[in-house]
């Protein structure tokens, strides 16, 4: 069995980080139009998941996505977690024309792109996130929540 945690966060592990916003000069700076969902699950979560898995001895290769039932988006986090900070977007296609355009210097230089177009591609993607087989396989489902969870990184930060 495998299990596939969204993004972590509690514990240390920050809430806020480069797929969600980019702290600059006071502002977050979103890449994209702040929509994209994201996998988030809260680490005591996490660690329930971990100790159903254990408990249901699972030995037929199953692979289970471990995330909060409720999908927040970028702007979503912001919100609950932003400290009301301006939110600036960079709108996908300046992003993608931008880092098409970064990989030609660097290509002729030799280094890699840090903002290369399948990068950027990658880490945008509008993908769907589905958690019911923790929930089938493993009898799991969040006790905490992403909800409280944030709640509880922002009152103790």
């Amino acid at each position: 069995m495998t299990l596939r945690p969204g993004q972590i966060f509690g514990g240390g592990i920050p809430l806020i980080n480069g797929a969600v916003a980019r702290g600059v000069g006071g502002r977050w700076l979103v890449l994209g139009d702040g929509k994209l969902e994201l996998p988030l699950v809260y680490i005591d979560d996490f660690a329930d998941s971990v100790l159903a898995a254990v408990e249901k001895k699972l030995s037929h290769g199953e692979i289970i996505q471990i995330i909060d039932r409720e999908h927040l988006s970028q702007e979503d986090v912001l919100d609950l977690a932003g400290g009301g900070r301006k939110i600036v977007r960079v709108p996908r296609p300046l992003l993608f024309a931008l880092g098409k355009f970064s990989e030609l210097p660097l290509g002729a230089l030799g280094k890699p792109s840090p903002i290369a177009l399948y990068r950027l591609q990658s880490g945008l993607a509008r993908l769907t996130y589905d958690g019911d087989r923790a929930e089938k396989l493993l009898g799991w489902t969040p006790k905490v929540g992403v909800r409280e969870g944030i709640r509880r990184v922002t009152t103790s930060s």
